[in-house]
Parts: C-alpha cells; structure tokens; sequence
C-alpha cells in the first residue's frame, strides 16, 4: 500500500501542474500523509545512523515556523534591520506603520507558509521513501514505475510542445511571456532536472539488471543479446533513451553539466565494482553503445549552437546569472541572519534591483523574480537561520549515503549508486537554477534520498552478494 501510494505521489506531484501552484499542495501533502499512516511506525522511526539527518530536516522546518511566528517588531529590526523598510514598500504602508507592534521575519508569510509546505512534503517524501525500500523487495517496482512515468511524461512533453507550445501540459497558459512550457513546468530548465533525478536511478537499475542475467561464456554475443532481450533490460533501456533524448530536447545546459556530474559519480562509486568478466561486458557494452547512439537522434544541433553562443555572450545589457548574483549581495548583508523569509526572493528583489533590462519578447522591463542559483537564493531568504541546519544535513547525508553504498553488497548496489549520482547532479544544475523549489522535484528529491539511505529489514534477506544468487531468486 505504501509502495503505490509512493508511486500515485510521484506521478500526481508532475500531473498536478509540477505543483507550482499552491493549490496543488494540499492534495500532494494528503497523499504523502496516507503513506506515513499506511505504516507509521516503519516511516516514523530514525536508527542512530539517520539521526542527525532527520534532525536536520526538523531544524529546517522549525526555522521556516521561526520565520513565520509573530514576533515583537523591535526584535524583528534588531536582527532584521532591512525587514520594515523592504515589508512598508511592498505593503505601501508608511516606515513607522511596521515600527512597533509584531511582525514577522519573513517579509512575505503566504510565500514563506507555501515554501514550509514543500519542504515538509520533501522530508516525508523522504521518511516514506525510507521506509518504502528498507521493507524489501521494492526496488524494481518502484524503479519501473519511475522508468514507466518518466518515458510517459517525455513523450507527452513532445507532444505538447508541438501541439501547444505556449500551455503548460496542455491546460494552463503561464503568466509570463517569455515562458517556456516543457511538460508540466513552465521552465524547460525544471523539466530537464526533473528527467535527470529520474534517469540516474533507471540507469542504475538497467546496470543491475544486465548484470544479474550474464550470459554464457560460449558464443559469448549471442547468448548476451539473447538474455537481453529475455531479461526486460530492452524495455528499460528504452525508457532511459526517451528519457535521456528528451532531456537533451530541452536545450537545458545546466541539466548537460548536471547529467555528466551524475555520470562520472556513478563511474566513482561503481568503479570498484566493475570487475567484469567475458561474459557480462558484452550485454553492457551493447547497451551503452545503443543508448549513446539512439540519443544521438535527439541532439538539436542548432538549437545548442544558439545556446552555446549565448552562454559566451555576455555585453553589458545582457540578462545573466553574474549581474543576478551581483545584485543579491546587498539583500545577503541587509539579511545574513535570518535571511528575507522563505520563497521572498521575488518581493525582495523589487526593492534591490539595480539593473533595467528590456526583454523585448515580454515588452516589459525585466524583474529578477529567483536567483539562478539555488544556493545564492538559500542564503538570501534563509540567512544563517537556514544556512546551518541545511548544511548540517547535507553532510550528514553524503557521510551516510556513501556508507550506504559501499556497503551494500547485492547487485541493488547500482540503484542505490544512480540515486546518489542523481542527487549529485541536481545539486551541480542547482549552481544556476531553482528547481529545488518546485513540488515534483522536490517529491523524487526526497525519493532518491530515500533510495540512497535506507536499510534492509533483516527478515527480507535482499542483501545477496553474487549475480547468480539474484538470479536464481529472480529478483530482477
């Protein structure tokens, strides 16, 4: 029940528009709540190897209600000075009017409440995810699922932007008009970060899979395509090349660097393990070569000529993340404590913004409304208050997960690893981009962590060393 519960949250955070509405919030929270009661004790619980994880995750979530609880206004300019100033012009009230009284530290709360929403749907994302795969045999399901969901959201994604190029999912026209619908997000950035966090696990699983159904050692070739074929490895390999080529389609040059981080961290952790004999280097030198050829196909030459050009194009009236990054300075000094509140960015940056850019394709002047960097954004909105905690886990969380891997010795071992490959080359796109904001993100986020961390129960008996073994149990 918890596993397809896992599965619908997953599928309804992108069907739901991406959650990029607020509305879309409550229905993904009451799925992920369904999931926490379907095993509450098993979600719930926290070994003295996640401890401080899960700590983290609840002092982040306690400095998101910090910034939202009423305080005393005098508190709040003390550790806040340039709160009252930036919150009186965008309320149109005068200076004194947010003088005395209370107030809060976010400058923003209805965008700082929707951003503690995400994040706690993030963290039981997570827990679930945990639970999930640590009760055994989930793996391949939750893992074909994903392969299964991630094709079918890349082909519509194809269809829609030939069909309806300005709707998002076919349904909803963004407000901006320099969007660029992919899918079901307005940015074709986000869309390609959301394939990347589904491909790394997929990939992982295609590895596991041609390696627990190895061929015979005589006519080698034959015997390897014939496995192949019989195994589902063709089906899954297929998956990953829609996945892939569409990724490539979006033209997302933050999603390329991430994509190439996530595979030289898969090549780290897995190196140790590609001790390959005769019979298995066939099955996976065919696969590799097939997907490298077949995506081939989904390269628009063109269109990454047009992109690399522009990433070298940087005249003094260009819109660039450099000049972004810039600007957010001031609101990091004004607001190195206890940052803007949450999800602010945008309203911040009304009052901080130096540069006048006109966008001739929106016929407007150009307003900063994120910082092309999650981790600038971080520090802004969230100050110190946010900083510690978030760093804390993050640490905490590369510690356990590379300890997970290294000692998980089934073939499971490369889902794992395409986990963290995956979370690794999110957080290399997050250098330039903000995807980590948006629900269906956040949701397969919390999944791959959950991937990357859990824990056999003992009574399930995954943890089997040989391909053979795992053949034998057919657990592939």
């Amino acid at each position: 029940m918890q596993r397809a519960l896992l599965i619908v949250l997953v599928a309804a955070s992108y069907l739901l528009l991406a959650g990029a509405y607020n509305w879309a919030l409550g229905p993904l929270l009451a799925i992920a709540a369904l999931a926490v009661v379907a095993a509450p004790r098993r979600t719930l619980s926290s070994n003295r190897m996640w401890r401080v994880i899960d700590g983290a995750l609840i002092a982040v979530c306690g400095a998101l209600l910090i910034q939202l609880l009423p305080l005393p206004a005098a508190l709040v300019n003390a550790v806040s000075p340039g709160a009252g100033r930036v919150r009186s012009a965008l309320q149109f009230a005068p200076l004194n009017a947010t003088a005395s009284g209370w107030t809060t530290l976010s400058i923003d709360t209805d965008a700082t409440l929707a951003a503690l929403a995400t994040v706690v749907l993030g963290v039981l994302s997570f827990w679930i995810s945990r639970s999930v795969f640590g009760s055994g045999g989930n793996t391949r399901h939750v893992c074909r699922a994903l392969a299964i969901i991630g094709a079918a959201a890349a082909i519509m994604a194809v269809v829609q932007r030939a069909v309806t190029p300005r709707l998002v999912l076919f349904v909803s026209s963004p407000e901006a008009r320099s969007a660029f619908p992919f899918g079901a997000f307005i940015n074709r950035n986000h869309m390609a970060g959301w394939l990347l966090l589904i491909a790394a696990p997929v990939g992982g699983y295609l590895i596991a899979r041609l390696r627990t159904h190895p061929a015979s050692r005589e006519r080698e070739w034959r015997f390897a395509l014939k496995r192949l074929l019989s195994s589902g490895a063709t089906v899954t390999g297929l998956t990953l090349v829609i996945i892939v080529g569409v990724l490539l389609l979006t033209l997302s040059r933050s999603a390329v660097i991430g994509l190439g981080a996530a595979a030289v961290v898969l090549w780290l952790l897995g190196r140790s393990r590609l001790q390959l004999d005769r019979t298995q280097a066939p099955a996976l030198l065919a696969a590799a070569g097939a997907i490298l050829v077949v995506t081939m196909f989904f390269i628009d030459l063109d269109g990454w000529a047009t992109r690399l050009q522009e990433s070298f194009d940087t005249g003094p009236a260009d819109y660039n993340r450099i000049r972004i990054w810039q600007e957010t300075l001031p609101i990091v000094r004004d607001f190195w404590l206890t940052g803007t509140g949450a999800g602010t960015y945008s309203d911040a940056m009304t009052q901080y913004q130096q540069s006048r850019i006109w966008v001739g394709s929106m016929q407007r002047w150009a307003h900063f409304n994120n910082a092309h960097s999650h981790y600038v954004q971080l520090v802004s909105e969230g100050g110190l208050l946010l900083v510690i905690p978030v760093l804390v886990g993050l640490v905490a969380f590369v510690r356990v997960a590379v300890r997970a891997a290294r000692t998980d010795k089934g073939e499971m071992f490369w889902v794992r690893a395409g986990a963290v490959a995956g979370l690794a080359g999110l957080a290399v796109q997050s250098i330039w981009e903000v995807s980590l904001t948006m629900p269906a993100i956040v949701v397969l986020t919390g999944l791959l962590a959950g991937l990357a961390v859990y824990q056999r129960e003992a009574a399930y008996g995954d943890s089997i060393d040989t391909p053979d073994a795992l053949h034998r149990r057919r657990r592939y």
